[in-house]
């Protein structure tokens, strides 16, 4: 149902409790039917605002089982706060729990990028470690060879040393002659066995060295058999990484599709409470509406009492008709009597206004404020009668200065003390409305209805009688 639509049965159903109402009254008031002990009018008033409320509350029954969407928004409003509330801590913890991943991916990226930066280290000394161990392959087939060359060049004097043992012996017989060439090659002989002495501590030396290339390479052989294994186990844990990464992106697109659900389900909510919050400005605006003329009792106040105890008074009121505080629009100073009434609402506090009606005695005990004259009839006619006197004592009491609150006379009590005052009598009566006591305007006054003797009013154009 469209908002001009609502408008619309809203200002139709006014109408017809208005027409009803009005119907009723009539009917009730023709009748003269008395409810409660309460006058003919009043009756009438009453049975129209019974027949008002049965029209409404019935017009709203009708409402509420017609349109459901209505019906459910009134009765599970709280519900749906309750919900709205806690898809908000849903969103909030999907959101900590979708930065939390981000984080993480972003933290397993980075290590992802570490790995692979000690992988292009692990690959390049590889590199180098082949490197090396090809110039020391190449070194130790070069040792090789030189060791090849020195065992031929060793062969090759032992060939030699063998020819000249030979020799020696064969020129035995020539020692003596050639003693100066046999010292000479003595000394070529002791040479050559330097040279040799020399070339096997070469040996020596380059097969140590050969010893100490072979443990080199071993140990370079296990360093890269390392770096393998290390290469192998980088593998794995990358593969381990990219599994957890892909099951990561997985989860977090399952949180995002939630979040859109969840962040659909909160636009839908935003907008009911949109339509709330439009429905709580109108009844603001109703709240403002009723504040006006809104009757908060009266204060009797002393000669020395103003604007605080006023305050402190109205303020305690309100808070019993349920608002947040009280704000005074004027202040007045006693002693008199102040009545406060409603003139408005602003963020949660009561714009209250003040009435003062000063303090003085305005009749004396005995005194007859207004008296009337007329004919007895039937019990009706004679309510009426003291009904109208009623009246007139309440506009000479507000012309004297009191409060509309006080000029209440008669009250039922006394109407009913009034009718059986005339009970028995007949003919022409004089009745007049006397003061109990001084009338003061700060106090409710105290009247009575009594029968008065005298001259007769210009009701009845007869004498009246004398009365017992």
């Amino acid at each position: 149902m469209t908002f001009w639509a609502l408008l619309i049965l809203i200002l139709l159903l006014a109408a017809l409790v208005a027409y009803l109402g009005d119907r009723v009254a009539k009917w009730a008031g023709k009748r003269h039917y008395r409810l409660f002990g309460l006058r003919p009018r009043q009756t009438a008033t009453l049975v129209a605002v019974l027949a008002g409320v049965g029209i409404a509350l019935l017009s709203y029954l009708g409402f509420l089982l017609v349109f459901q969407e209505a019906r459910e928004v009134i009765l599970q409003a709280q519900a749906i706060r309750a919900e709205r509330d806690q898809l908000r801590r849903e969103r909030q913890v999907l959101l900590e729990a979708k930065a939390a991943m981000e984080a993480e991916a972003s933290r397993t990226l980075a290590e992802l990028n570490v790995l692979r930066e000690e992988r292009k280290d692990l690959s390049r000394a590889l590199e180098q470690a082949n490197q090396v161990r090809k110039r020391l392959e190449e070194e130790a087939k070069a040792l090789a060879s030189q060791v090849q060359a020195l065992g031929r060049e060793r062969a090759t004097l032992e060939a030699e040393r063998q020819v000249l043992a030979r020799l020696l012996a064969e020129r035995n017989q020539e020692l003596a002659w050639k003693t100066a060439e046999l010292a000479e090659k003595s000394e070529e002989l002791k040479a050559l066995e330097k040279r040799l002495a020399t070339l096997q501590e070469a040996v020596k030396r380059a097969e140590a060295e050969r010893a100490r290339f072979a443990e080199e390479r071993k140990r370079l052989q296990e360093d890269v058999l390392r770096a393998l294994s290390r290469l192998e186990e980088t593998r794995r844990e990358r593969q381990v990484l990219a599994q957890e990464v892909e099951a990561l992106k997985a989860s977090l697109a399952r949180a995002r599709e939630e979040l859109l659900k969840t962040e659909e389900r909160v636009r839908n909510l935003l907008v009911q409470a949109e339509v709330l919050q439009g429905e709580r400005g109108q009844l603001a605006q109703s709240l403002v509406r009723l504040s006006q003329g809104l009757y908060l009792g009266e204060v009797r106040l002393l000669a020395e009492e103003g604007r605080e105890t006023l305050a402190r008074v109205a303020e305690r009121r309100a808070l019993l008709q349920g608002f947040r505080g009280v704000e005074l629009l004027n202040a007045v100073q006693g002693p008199g009597l102040a009545v406060l009434e409603g003139a408005g609402y602003q963020e949660g506090r009561l714009l209250v206004r003040v009435r003062l009606y000063p303090e003085r005695k305005v009749f004396a005990a005995g005194e007859v404020l207004a008296a009337r004259t007329f004919r007895l009839s039937t019990q009706a006619r004679n309510q009426e009668a003291l009904e109208g006197l009623g009246e007139a004592v309440r506009q000479r009491l507000l012309q004297a200065g009191y409060a509309p609150e006080y000029a209440t006379f008669p009250s039922p009590e006394e109407l009913a003390r009034g009718l059986a005052l005339l009970q028995g009598k007949r003919g022409v009566v004089r009745v007049g409305v006397v003061a109990s006591k001084d009338l003061w305007t700060t106090e409710r006054p105290l009247l009575s209805f009594q029968l008065l003797g005298g001259p007769p009013g210009p009701e009845v154009p007869v004498p009246t009688r004398q009365i017992p």
